[in-house]
């Protein structure tokens, strides 16, 4: 049991579980259109989608956002999985809610909806004025609750000394789901919890599914031979650079040892790489 973590925060919480009662809940999209500074929201529908790595098709054409740099690089979408994440983590917020980042504004109407308790108020910190300008004006309008949006870097706020204490802190600041970012994510999870009102919680989006990336990679390393591990672990480490500080425990804390007990070696695996932070 992952007893140091369960008041503030749940690593076994699965924020990719189905449910499809986030079609359900009426969400205002930011608007397409072109911003001065030659950012770009698109608007498309689909049929069809991949979540959480399964082929849905859709009951209804579902209305897409689709937010473009100057360069035509796709920034951040309200694609379905985004949503159903979204809405899981929405259902465990309440009280006072610190963000980080506006996104295209999912999760605030979600937490003011379904939200576990009354949300008494979001704070977010944007690192960009381009997406404050395209979406605080609809959160605004819609939001049944008090923004407040400031300009600055989520992780440097985390750094500093508490200014407020919060009941929720929603994180999402990540790219891509890749159990590499684990370290650096938990040391924001770390640095959120000291900004915590008793009680209060730290949700990260995507935070299992990554956990279990990783075990997937244990996996494969403990079906590997034990004399073999260190040069398995090593070919692959060309492709995958940032897998090699992360795994070289697991093969030390394994080494000369076939793992017939894959759970137990797993459920270790896992303790491993929750409490493994970056420095900061």
């Amino acid at each position: 049991m992952h007893v140091a973590h369960t008041l503030a925060f749940d690593p076994d919480f699965d924020d990719t579980a189905w449910t499809e009662a986030w079609r359900h809940v009426p969400l205002v999209l930011v608007p397409p259109g072109v911003h001065p500074s030659g950012y770009r929201v698109v608007r498309r529908t689909m049929q069809a989608a991949d979540i959480c790595g399964r082929r849905y098709l859709l009951p209804a054409p579902f209305d897409c956002r689709l937010l473009y740099d100057p360069q035509g690089r796709l920034w951040m979408s309200n694609t379905p999985q985004e949503l159903l994440m979204m809405y899981n983590n929405a259902r465990r917020s309440r009280g006072r809610v610190l963000i980080g980042g506006l996104g295209l504004g999912l999760y605030p109407q979600f937490a003011a909806i379904v939200g576990e308790e009354r949300i008494a108020g979001f704070h977010v910190i944007e690192r960009s004025a381009v997406v404050q300008a395209i979406t605080q004006p609809v959160l605004n309008r819609v939001l049944p609750a008090p923004l407040t949006v400031t300009l600055g870097d989520i992780a440097a706020y985390l750094a500093g000394p508490p200014a407020w204490r919060y009941d929720t802190i929603f994180l999402d600041t990540w790219d891509t789901l890749d159990a590499a970012q684990l370290p650096a994510i938990n040391r924001l999870r770390d640095q959120a919890r000291r900004h915590l009102a008793p009680g209060g919680r730290v949700l990260l989006w995507g935070y299992r599914w990554m956990v279990r990336l990783f075990e997937d990679a244990c996996r494969q390393v403990l079906a590997v031979d034990p004399s073999e591990r260190g040069a398995w672990l090593a070919a692959r480490a060309a492709d995958s650079p940032q897998a090699l500080p992360l795994l070289t425990p697991v093969v030390e804390r394994f080494a000369g040892d076939p793992a017939k007990d894959v759970d137990a070696a797993l459920a270790w695996c896992r303790e491993h790489i929750v409490q493994t932070a970056a420095p900061a």
